[in-house]
């Protein structure tokens, strides 16, 4: 998995220094995000499926024929709370998406898009006396579909997978005897600014 790790930094880094010199259009924006945990996450046993919401930071480097890529920081908080237990999951990503605006101009009107990139989650239990937590790193994948209504303020419905797997075994769903695989951390619907 290190291996998987580095290559997505590295295709970072070269998507990033390559392209400088070709962009038309360069703007710094961020997302306030509402989410909804999926896969084993949203699970009664975990999360519930109980909303959370996130916060992030993006550059978008526009090119001619529609064409963007957006290096970008998400941060997502899920917490529940039941029976004087607290289970709390936190997740920082930061990758780069592909996004391509169907009206052929960047910053403008509907785009589709998707991206890589290597994130951290924070697994944390605490109550009755207890408290364990765990942060496995893994490489994640994404794809979105979005609406810039102005060059300045958009949407974005965008859902992210990666195969967290963290080491606590309180945290662990019932029936389960080994370390869970969460496949799935969120659906984000995010509104957007740029300046």
């Amino acid at each position: 998995m290190r291996k998987v790790h580095h290559l997505a930094l590295g295709l970072s880094a070269l998507a990033l220094s390559g392209v400088s010199l070709s962009a038309q259009e360069y703007s710094f924006g961020g997302q306030v995000s509402a989410a909804i945990p999926a896969g084993p996450l949203s699970s009664k046993d975990w999360l519930d499926g109980k909303p959370g919401a996130g916060v992030g930071a993006h550059m978008l480097i526009g090119f001619q024929g529609g064409h963007a890529l957006v290096p970008r920081f998400d941060y997502t908080y899920f917490k529940k709370s039941e029976s004087g237990v607290d289970r709390k999951v936190q997740t920082y990503q930061f990758g780069v998406d592909y996004n391509y605006f169907l009206g052929g101009k960047v910053n403008e009107g509907p785009y589709v898009g998707a991206g890589l990139g290597v994130g951290a989650a924070k697994f944390e239990l605490t109550g009755l006396g207890y408290s364990s937590s765990d942060t496995p790193i893994e490489s994640y994948g994404a794809v979105e579909g979005g609406w810039m209504f102005t060059k300045h303020m958009g949407a974005e419905l965008r859902y992210t997978w990666s195969p967290y797997k963290p080491d606590m075994a309180s945290f662990t769903p019932r029936g389960h005897t080994s370390e869970p695989t969460v496949n799935a951390p969120a659906i984000t619907a995010s509104f957007i600014f740029r300046f």
